[in-house]
């Protein structure tokens, strides 16, 4: 029988027995000096009120911690930590019984801030034992059980489940069960469990419509807010790729403002040099979250590495492990990342006493059993470590009869004499090694799919240019712009099809920019002022050519080109709009004397 615990404090922060902090740091060691100095500044503070907008005088405060304090969060961790000794000791003397195995280590408990989870072995005894600790834990620190809030969640194989919850003074829970924002189980996540994290986008979707943002608000507010979040969730659950496709499909509605997709959400999601905005695919993002999840377990520094080891491995190498269906759907997880995973991977060799000879991938990404394959007479596999053929920090492969060319390989495997460990360090391909520190960046590139970088997408997300014309400029290069000759093929009644510009031919992104004469006399005025005039070029690509093509110019020159040919295509686009929608217009002296002031302003 297994039971978990999720145990809420009333009013954490607000409840904190201050003498009690001040003696329990004077147990811990602190100095006098210290405890005093954290006396004064708890005990300091005052505080006004406000009644009908004026304030109303001053008092002081009796208990309670002050949120946003730079001292609170050390301190508030030294309270739970008194929690914890209670549960050590409790754990010691056999009153609760924890959840472990022979092997694993023992984990009675999970704290993090003020939310914990107490795990344990759900016997009468046990459960008043846990009621008694949270009573002695209140009285002392003030911190009190919520216990409306709080709920204990039974294993299948447990009976007498509500004598049990009754014995602890809290209600039953199903699962899962909601922790630090995510769902937990022990299945799969299903799409209903994720259903709150599609609800948070929609709500921030429909919080953010009335503010009337920008195409490139819209798209920052998609990368800073929804998709962080949603980073959150992926680094710590399976979510469902049902959530995820919802989600991205609520980011995309919002971008186009619920309109006309003019451009697939898959390919915003890609670099901006190879025709992106530079967003990032859930769906990829989803892969390099599971990748990131066996980087850490194979680091094995922290209790939870620790613990899926010896609940899982029991000597079985991480690499050759085979999936067992008794296995957590996570530690499943990550081993179906390993093919990935070890594409990134290289072993920094110390003294080799912790890197298997044969099974760990430290050759190039590959096992001395995938080079030379299981046929070896006369070799033992299992127990023999890289330090077998290692003699004073030197490689010796020749002591192993291994051929000529691996034992040169072999050689090239550098050896760091020290007494640390052997590590693995993150090098994914294309990258230089460094330090071999993981980043997520590197991670997400190694999954996503790759296209061709496109030489026109320099000009548009060149240093200097306002966001606003780098999108516009975007649109363009894709082709992308909702014209009248695209509504039209969209399917959307267009009153007349004609240029607003010249009225004499079909509006399209061509004519538009660089064929209809108002357009056109903008960009050979600017280039006959400002660049020493310009070709018979009419196409946007060929102009782009034609500013590249002139290496004799300054590379001042060029920039200044790139500046106000962007200029240009925002304020012909805008003009367009407002003669369109506003019914008002501008005469070219005017749009060349904005065009004019937008290039001083961007200028360096």
């Amino acid at each position: 029988m297994k039971a978990c615990v999720k145990l809420d404090l009333r009013k954490a922060y607000d409840t904190v027995n201050r003498d009690f902090l001040c003696h329990l740091m004077a147990a811990m060691g602190f100095s006098a000096t210290w405890v005093d100095r954290v006396r004064e500044c708890i005990t300091s503070p005052t505080f006004s009120v406000l009644i009908q907008g004026i304030p109303y005088g001053f008092f002081g405060s009796s208990r309670g911690l002050r949120q946003g304090d730079p001292l609170f969060p050390y301190l508030f961790t030294l309270v739970m930590e008194y929690f914890t000794c209670l549960m050590d000791i409790a754990v010691h003397r056999e009153r609760i019984v924890p959840i472990y195995s022979r092997v694993s280590p023992v984990v009675s408990h999970l704290i993090y801030a003020d939310d914990l989870l107490v795990l344990l072995r759900p016997s009468m005894r046990g459960m008043r034992e846990l009621a008694a600790v949270m009573e002695e834990f209140g009285q002392l620190s003030g911190l009190r059980l919520n216990r409306d809030k709080s709920k204990v969640y039974f294993s299948s194989s447990c009976t007498l489940k509500e004598e049990r919850a009754l014995e602890l003074g809290v209600e039953k829970g199903d699962l899962p069960v909601k922790y630090l924002g995510v769902p937990l189980s022990v299945n799969y996540a299903k799409d209903r469990d994720c259903q709150s994290l599609v609800d948070f986008a929609q709500r921030r979707v429909e919080g953010w419509q009335a503010a009337g943002l920008s195409f490139g608000g819209r798209i920052e507010l998609v990368r800073s807010v929804i998709s962080a979040i949603a980073l959150f969730w992926l680094q710590s659950i399976m979510v469902p790729l049902a959530t995820i496709r919802k989600i991205e499909g609520i980011c995309a509605k919002f971008i186009w403002h619920g309109g006309i997709h003019a451009i697939s959400w898959e390919q915003l999601c890609r670099p901006r040099k190879e025709g992106g905005v530079g967003l990032r695919s859930l769906v990829s993002v989803r892969e390099a979250a599971g990748i990131k999840l066996a980087w850490r377990f194979l680091q094995g520094d922290s209790l939870w590495s620790a613990w899926m080891t010896s609940r899982y491995l029991r000597g079985r190498n991480f690499w050759v492990c085979e999936i067992d269906n008794n296995f957590s759907v996570s530690f499943k997880h990550i081993l179906r990342n390993r093919p990935v995973l070890r594409t990134a991977l290289r072993r920094r060799m110390r003294e080799g006493g912790e890197t298997d000879l044969w099974l760990d991938p430290w050759i190039s990404g590959q096992s001395l059993l995938e080079i030379l394959g299981p046929q070896r007479d006369g070799v033992a596999y299992r127990g023999l470590t890289c330090r077998h053929i290692i003699r004073g920090g030197v490689w010796r492969p020749e002591e192993y009869r291994f051929t000529a060319p691996l034992g040169e390989e072999i050689r090239q495997v550098q050896i760091t004499p020290t007494a640390l460990s052997d590590v693995w360090i993150w090098a994914p391909p294309g990258r230089s090694m460094g330090a071999g520190e993981f980043r997520f960046s590197s991670c997400y590139d190694l999954v996503r799919t790759h296209f061709d970088d496109i030489e026109e997408f320099d000009f548009v997300w060149g240093k200097g240019l306002a966001r606003k014309m780098q999108l516009s400029a975007y649109k363009l290069v894709m082709g992308r712009l909702l014209t009248r000759d695209r509504l039209l093929r969209f399917g959307v009644s267009v009153p007349d099809p004609k240029c607003v510009l010249c009225a004499t031919e079909t509006e399209s992104i061509g004519h538009l920019f660089f064929q209809c004469h108002v357009t056109w006399s903008i960009w050979t005025e600017q280039s006959r002022r400002h660049l020493g005039g310009v070709g018979r070029e009419r196409d946007f690509r060929e102009i782009l050519k034609w500013i590249g093509d002139c290496r004799g110019k300054e590379q001042s020159w060029a920039r200044c080109a790139r500046l106000r040919l962007a200029a240009s295509v925002w304020h012909v686009w805008r003009e367009r709009n407002r003669r369109i929608y506003e019914g008002l217009s501008t005469p070219l002296v005017g749009i060349l004397h904005n065009i004019e002031s937008d290039v001083l302003v961007m200028s360096p």
